[in-house]
């Protein structure tokens, strides 16, 4: 099998499932219980702290461990902002874990904004800043597109709305920029989000990056874990395995290599009149691809069967008709149906990505004469 889906999940590096196993095992105490082997374990969970901040680009203290990243984006919404009262401004790139919390409070009478993107699939930085005033309490912009692989410029995009309203806060959904662009205290924002199952570790366990200047409400009060901010014992195996597959991805990373893979698919898929949605400045982790004459999910399922695994975008909205975001950067319904996603990780090489290019296309040939 030919995996391509990384957006989805990953599979978890051997690493990670050895660091949960012994954290299962060996080590399985109440990490806030007060004997030696509890406060062993504490001791660690603060290691695996440091060492995930550290790959960040972040301090320890400003690690909240979640049980994944829609969990820290709903925090962000619900108790991230220090004036419910004013208006919210999101993008309308946003996955569906910021778009849903953002129209709930929508429709409890929250002013919330919705900025455009532009053809590329970027927000357009003019209609966000012209949506931002005064009264703004929160701004948030995707880091990367899960849809698309288009990266915004959040360092820019942040200071400028600084810039323009002291009041507000910034937060980014880093799930598919986490460790694969720009670190996080290069950003400048207020809150980061971060999933680990994105880069190697098993689903169930996330952070939420809190800038150490501010104060947030807690998300879960009891027993005053994690700083008193998520009570509840943490999840220690997977902490574990958080930290081990952070360190194996970054050992095993190679963004050239990757965008290399990306660029020759880019073109092996153009010289066959397929339309790239994106262009070459995108993660070289995801790309995003209208097919000709064959829609995505009938693509999908032939692929599956010759073991090419692909998407058809966002897993978490895939039970869901067309899609909200590439809607939003002006595709017709037609060529949303027809849209695939391609996902890359680290030991992705460039023989399997050209093999995989060849099964789809021909699955799409087929399916356009009817032979599917």
């Amino acid at each position: 099998m030919i995996y391509l889906d990384n957006a989805a999940t990953t599979k978890v590096f051997d690493e990670a499932v050895s660091a949960a196993a012994q954290m299962m095992t060996d080590n399985f105490y109440n990490p806030n219980a007060t004997y030696t082997h509890g406060v062993a374990v504490k001791s660690f969970i603060e290691s695996c702290r440091k060492e995930i901040a550290k790959y960040l680009g972040a301090e320890d203290k400003e690690i909240i461990f979640t049980s994944c990243a829609t969990e820290s984006n709903n925090w962000v919404f619900s108790q991230g902002r220090k004036r419910p009262s004013g208006n919210i401004v999101i993008s309308a790139g946003e996955h569906s874990s910021v778009y849903e919390p953002a129209m709930r409070l929508k429709s409890r009478g929250t002013d919330v904004r919705i900025a455009k993107l532009d053809k590329s699939g970027r927000v357009d930085t003019d209609d966000l800043l012209r949506l931002v005033d005064d009264n703004t309490s929160l701004v948030s912009v995707i880091h990367v597109s899960n849809e698309t692989g288009v990266i915004n410029p959040i360092k820019d995009i942040c200071s400028a709305v600084k810039r323009k309203s002291k009041n507000a806060l910034f937060h980014s959904d880093g799930v598919q920029g986490a460790l694969k662009s720009d670190s996080v205290d290069s950003l400048g924002v207020d809150y980061y989000s971060v999933s680990a199952h994105k880069m190697g570790a098993p689903k169930g366990i996330g952070l939420l990056y809190v800038n150490k200047k501010l104060n947030i409400a807690p998300m879960l009060v009891g027993g005053g874990q994690e700083r008193g901010l998520r009570s509840g014992t943490q999840n220690t195996a997977y902490i574990a395995a958080f930290a081990a597959a952070v360190k194996q991805f970054i050992k095993t990373r190679d963004l050239e290599r990757t965008h290399a893979i990306r660029n020759k698919l880019v073109e092996l898929f153009t010289d066959s009149g397929a339309k790239i949605i994106g262009d070459r400045s995108n993660s070289g982790y995801i790309l995003c691809v209208c097919l000709n004459g064959a829609k995505a999910e009938i693509v999908q399922n032939a692929a599956c069967d010759r073991g090419v695994v692909i998407g058809k975008g966002a897993a978490c909205s895939g039970s869901k008709r067309g899609n909200r975001v590439l809607s939003a950067m002006g595709l017709s319904d037609s060529e949303v149906e027809r849209c695939i996603r391609i996902s890359l990780c680290n030991d992705t090489s460039m023989g399997d990505a050209v093999t995989a290019s060849e099964i789809i296309l021909e699955c799409a040939y087929k399916i356009r004469r009817g032979n599917v």
